[in-house]
């Protein structure tokens, strides 16, 4: 809208209504129309060929066994590396936990969230070989109490530090470590705020800003094909470590640096795991 663009969105949008809304959008005429989340690349591609001037951008990873050389020009699919801030966060963890317990609380078994989890494994399992990781996917991005009774059966088991990636779940899992006075590490904005005392950091997507870049890839001409964009280019990243900056051992967060550094110069592959790994 700051840039003087017509802009309308529409929300919960269910599977079996993608294709339509699609169509509804480019039929009124709307030059771009996005869909946030991996589910909605499959209808991105049935819609597209209908609509040649219009431009489809789909946040999510491309539908498996779909080649790259056989996407629309006009459509456009964003893989983020989010499961690398993941790693910076399960650097943390290892570093942090002093009874080898952690848990994490996920939201959908869908491809971010599954490499979210299995990049926090693979990082603690580096840094602290001798801790586990509780892993729990709840199935449900909207559901508090459950993200609550998650965290609540992970502290149970001796977890020290909750980290949270389910949305309105997780903010019932960090419910649970409040109570519990345990360590949080939070997701998609740095929720600090909501426990300085206990939030060690957050990991973190600009998906606002991600979007909002396909309309500058548009006017350049670069837009289409398949984006991944990760830590070296600044989308994906934790949170400032704020108040608990004191706590955490200068080790750790050397560790943390010099991870980014690498992940940043090609020197460290973060594997990017779309199954559960324990």
């Amino acid at each position: 809208k700051d840039k003087g663009y017509e802009v309308a969105f529409t929300e919960s949008v269910a599977i079996s209504a993608i294709e339509e809304a699609f169509n509804n959008y480019a039929a009124q005429g709307f030059n771009l129309v996005v869909g946030h989340g991996f589910e909605f690349g499959e209808p991105a591609l049935r819609v597209a060929p209908q609509f040649p001037d219009v431009k489809f951008f789909v946040s999510g990873k491309m539908p498996d066994g779909v080649a790259l050389e056989d996407l629309p020009p006009n459509v456009g699919f964003m893989d983020m590396k989010e499961y690398e801030a993941a790693y910076l966060a399960g650097i943390v963890a290892a570093g942090m936990t002093k009874s080898g317990k952690i848990g994490y609380v996920a939201g959908m078994e869908i491809p971010s969230q599954l490499s979210n989890l299995a990049a926090f494994v693979t990082a603690v399992a580096k840094y602290n070989p001798e801790a586990k990781v509780y892993g729990i996917v709840t199935g449900t991005f909207e559901d508090p109490a459950k993200g609550q009774e998650a965290a609540k059966a992970q502290i149970e088991l001796g977890a020290d530090i909750i980290c949270q990636s389910a949305d309105s779940t997780g903010m019932g899992a960090i419910e649970a470590a409040i109570a519990a006075k345990t360590y949080i590490i939070g997701y998609g904005a740095d929720q600090n705020q909501l426990a300085p005392d206990l939030v060690l950091t957050s990991f973190i997507t600009k998906n606002a800003e991600v979007i909002q870049m396909q309309v500058e890839r548009i006017e350049a001409g670069t837009f289409g094909g398949l984006w991944a964009p990760g830590v070296a280019d600044g989308i994906c990243y934790i949170a400032p470590y704020h108040d608990l900056d004191s706590v955490i051992p200068e080790e750790v967060k050397k560790n943390v640096e010099q991870a980014q550094a690498d992940i940043t110069s090609g020197a460290l592959v973060v594997p990017a795991i779309y199954e559960r790994i324990d």
